[in-house]
């Protein structure tokens, strides 16, 4: 038996062209509903993809940092002196006797690593000036090796805590190296900007988002202990051992 509907469809031609289109279209009401579905569907696609880039760009800084460090290192076992830091954006650091300035830019081009970090900026490094200098054995009152920066009595000035005023992390630090993340230190955090005032007092903590707290700053080291054992372990004798 037939219904109304296709009984009309046998007996009108154009009667059975207007039903037919009807039942094979999408109405404006039932598109709209498809397109929030893809939207929702797309928009919970993004996030974890926005996490997943972000977790892959801080992966690569710190490994870059990782290197860094030991770039420093090892130019020190050949130079007998940390580098002294690039302030002219040129990639090679500045010294007469001693450095420009305690704080500028990682020296890339002098070490062949760590142009940029992952979000395209330069990563600032600080050194102790008296692991640096071409004076043998300064910030040290034991005799000095000739041809050594510093002596196994140097201390370094710099100090990592776990917050802007916080709690020690690290002291007597001789060189540091920071990423300032993904907002290079452009939001109100007052843990970043404790790594932007070009003081000798760093923060390093865990990561986070939060509006009020945010800190995607990286940073890494030079500890004092391994470099001075490095150095002692290929054969440099510090004047305090004489």
């Amino acid at each position: 038996m037939y219904t109304d509907n296709q009984m009309e469809s046998f007996q009108g031609g154009n009667t059975d062209y207007k039903i037919k289109k009807r039942h094979c279209g999408f109405s404006l009401l039932e598109m709209a509903i498809v397109l929030v579905v893809i939207g929702l569907l797309l928009g919970g696609a993004l996030t974890p993809l926005s996490v997943q880039m972000e977790k892959r760009d801080r992966d690569s800084t710190r490994q870059q940092l990782l290197d860094m460090r030991e770039a420093l290192i090892g130019y020190a076992l050949v130079n007998g002196r940390l580098p002294c830091p690039d302030t002219d954006g040129d990639g090679v650091m500045d010294i007469a006797t001693t450095c420009a300035s305690s704080e500028g830019d990682y020296p890339w081009v002098d070490l062949g690593v760590g142009k940029h970090d992952a979000w395209g900026q330069p990563f600032t490094y600080r050194v102790t000036a008296s692991f640096a200098d071409t004076n043998d054995g300064t910030g040290c009152t034991a005799s000095p090796s000739a041809g050594l920066s510093f002596s196994l009595c140097s201390q370094g000035d710099i100090t990592v805590l776990d917050a802007d005023g916080g709690s020690f992390v690290a002291t007597s630090i001789p060189a540091i190296v920071v990423s300032h993340g993904k907002n290079w230190a452009l939001s109100s955090s007052a843990d970043e900007a404790a790594n932007t005032d070009a003081d000798a007092t760093l923060v390093d903590r865990v990561y986070s988002s939060n509006d009020t707290a945010t800190f995607d700053d990286l940073v890494a080291w030079v500890a004092p202990n391994i470099l001075k054992s490095k150095m002692l372990s290929a054969g440099f004798v510090f004047g305090d051992n004489n």
